[in-house]
């Protein structure tokens, strides 16, 4: 590790530098994503800086959910490899994380890197998938959408409400496990159209699902479900809904390989898994983020 790196907080005004970073992986996230995460009181990015020519040459991001954190993005430009830089963005995150109030920290890691994580004390708990569709024309969708309808609908599914927003944040936190309010209520905010909620006959909340339609990309991000039935509802709504918009190329979203009834609706339809990862914690050990009703990962990199 050089002497001549500086660690500090990026601000709003680092914006091109992170996402320059960011971009470098090809993970597809846009800009839109990256400035809603900045924007988020409970995430924080930490950066590193080259003294010698000023330029930003790595992130990591640390997220706070109450006493749950979780640590994202932890990018080091190609050139600095090597050098230990990755391992000192992680034990800032984790200092950041624990002056938070986090008892526990999770993460999801490249196989590679999981000899990274394991020295500074992350320990295995399971496999997060990613699965993906290709749209490669609007029949395509249009006999996705028909696949979903071979599933009798369980309950009524509606665009989410503000005062929805109240009934699933208080859920989400016992489900999930932290508060999620900063991620769920910006998401609703900017894609109201892909902000869905169910209800059982009672009433009572059967699931609900918040997804992003960008540059062709439908990205289901954040859905939890109690039962299978649920899960098809609300995918078959968030297709119909993109139906109506910008032409679909893609779908694609992350699972945790315990969401039963999510692996069974997404084979249904025909997703193919193209990779995955190792979500690992650090202290105490805890349930929180692996709750089998949540069958869309808000994102691999903030919960």
């Amino acid at each position: 590790m050089t002497g001549n790196l500086d660690f500090y907080i990026a601000t709003q005004e680092d914006f091109e530098d992170v996402y320059r970073l960011i971009d470098l992986t090809g993970w597809g996230e846009t800009r839109a994503d990256i400035k809603r995460t900045m924007l988020n009181p409970n995430t924080t990015y930490i950066a590193v800086i080259d003294n010698e020519t000023a330029e930003m040459i790595g992130i990591t991001l640390a997220a706070s959910f109450g006493q749950i954190g979780v640590i994202g993005h932890v990018i080091v430009n190609p050139n600095f490899r090597g050098m230990g830089i990755g391992q000192e963005l992680m034990n800032e995150a984790m200092r950041v994380l624990e002056f938070q109030g986090c008892k526990t920290i999770k993460l999801d890691a490249v196989a590679k890197a999981k000899t990274l994580y394991e020295r500074v004390g992350f320990v295995f708990e399971l496999n997060s998938l990613r699965y993906k569709i290709k749209i490669e024309n609007p029949s395509n969708l249009d006999d996705l959408i028909s696949k979903t309808k071979e599933y009798e609908q369980k309950f009524p599914v509606v665009n989410c409400k503000e005062d929805d927003l109240v009934q699933i944040i208080e859920a989400d936190k016992e489900l999930f496990g932290g508060n999620r309010e900063n991620l769920l209520f910006p998401l609703f905010e900017d894609f109201p159209e892909f902000s869905f909620i169910t209800r059982d006959r009672d009433n009572f909340l059967a699931g609900y699902l918040f997804g992003t339609l960008q540059n062709g990309a439908l990205k289901l991000r954040a859905g939890v479900a109690h039962s299978f039935e649920a899960t098809m509802d609300l995918i078959r709504a968030a297709l119909e809904a993109a139906k109506t918009k910008e032409k679909v190329q893609i779908i694609a979203l992350g699972i945790l390989e315990n969401s039963k009834w999510g692996i069974k609706a997404l084979k249904e339809l025909g997703f193919e898994q193209t990779s995955y990862s190792l979500r690992m914690y650090f202290g105490v050990k805890t349930p929180a983020t692996t709750n089998p009703v949540i069958f869309a990962i808000g994102d691999p990199a903030k919960g």
